[in-house]
């Protein structure tokens, strides 16, 4: 029996790996990092907008269906504000595949399809910031992640049992992530998580 817990987090994105010179940072614990930085449409993925309490008006997806997502019909810029399909509500299920600390002292949470085979991965953002601390502390707790932990790049930690998680948010084109097999330029802002334990 799984029994469903709900966590707030800050993005949700498709990605794979940060664009810029490298500069190091050191986590001393889940929710304390020094020399983190953000930038890439910071606004829109930190959009403080919370999910609509009527259910109807969020449309449940799959990491595959984010995947297959046509790119957006205009041209974006670290400066532009949400356009077209980012204005969207949705609850995006997936098992978490991987899970990396970022440069910047972001959580990338990698998931896929919880079932099938069908191609596609997107990625979950947890920016280091106070109300972030609680789904960084779970993430945590799903690797034998001991701290200080130090990057200069990405760092992928090992994931004990993955989980199946369910992430809220708005659509989100990531203009700085694109890597190979994973969706291009797309991801959600999310602003709830349940997990099933």
């Amino acid at each position: 029996m799984t029994h469903p817990t709900t966590l707030i987090i800050a993005a949700l994105l498709c990605s794979t790996a940060a664009v810029g010179a490298p500069q190091e940072v050191t986590c001393e614990s889940p929710c304390l990092c020094s020399s983190a930085h953000g930038k890439g449409r910071w606004a829109v993925k930190n959009d403080a907008s919370t999910p609509p309490t009527d259910a109807d008006a969020i449309q449940a997806v799959t990491p595959s269906d984010i995947f297959s997502w046509a790119a957006p019909d205009v041209h974006l810029t670290q400066e532009s504000e949400r356009t077209g399909i980012e204005q969207k509500w949705f609850a995006v299920t997936g098992r978490v595949v991987a899970v990396k600390v970022e440069a910047d002292g972001d959580l990338h949470i990698a998931l896929s399809d919880a079932t099938g085979d069908r191609q596609g991965t997107v990625v979950c953002e947890v920016p280091l910031k106070p109300q972030w601390c609680d789904i960084r502390q779970t993430v945590f707790s799903w690797t034998p992640t001991r701290f200080p932990v130090q990057t200069s790049s990405v760092k992928r930690l090992k994931i004990a049992s993955p989980p199946v998680i369910t992430a809220i948010g708005k659509a989100f084109w990531d203009i700085n992530h694109a890597p190979k097999g994973y969706c291009r330029f797309c991801g959600v802002s999310a602003r709830g998580v349940h997990i099933d334990t």
